[in-house]
């Protein structure tokens, strides 16, 4: 029964994940509309957002808060990759030669996986200084907050890992 309950906790996550990418995908990107500058300061607004919320997710966690959700900071970093990834897309599209090597979605949904995993492959880079300011700002973002996450998705693993819990999770009592 508790595993039917973990399950269900992931569902919502996963649904919302692939939501994400199907609405990045479908999302029409042209050059009218809002201008570069609008464009740039959407995004950053976006991030801004977000790094609040992933905040308040692992301020709860480190408290021990019981609203604390490990599914929602995944859903959260799954936007993150997705905001990220429509700014260098919407910066390119805006102001070609920004971004070198991103002519599509997928390229510019494959470079902000490259940041935040810290890869870095070298085929699709920021070529121009409005977009290398943009990475800078991924990367203070991604070692400020997706670190803070990683470290709690560490301690979930371990917690759940350590002698004396029982398989579904819970502490045994002895």
């Amino acid at each position: 029964m508790r595993s039917d309950h973990g399950r269900r906790k992931w569902l919502g996550p996963m649904v919302s994940l692939l939501a994400l990418l199907v609405a990045y995908f479908a999302w029409p990107v042209h050059q009218r509309g809002a201008g570069l500058v609008a464009s740039i300061l959407l995004t950053l607004v976006a991030v801004g957002i977000l790094g609040w919320a992933i905040a308040v997710q692992v301020r709860r966690h480190l408290l021990d808060d019981e609203k604390a959700e490990f599914p929602t900071l995944v859903t959260l970093l799954g936007v993150v990759v997705v905001v990220f990834a429509f700014g260098y897309y919407r910066l390119e599209v805006i102001d070609p030669g920004q971004m070198s090597g991103l002519r599509t979605k997928t390229d510019s949904l494959y470079f902000t996986v490259q940041m935040l995993t810290t890869v870095g492959l070298g085929d699709v880079y920021a070529a121009g200084q409005l977009a290398r300011q943009l990475v800078l700002v991924q990367m203070v973002f991604d070692i400020v907050f997706v670190a803070a996450a990683g470290s709690m998705v560490v301690g979930k693993v371990r917690e759940h890992m350590r002698p004396g819990r029982e398989a579904g999770g819970a502490p045994r009592d002895d």
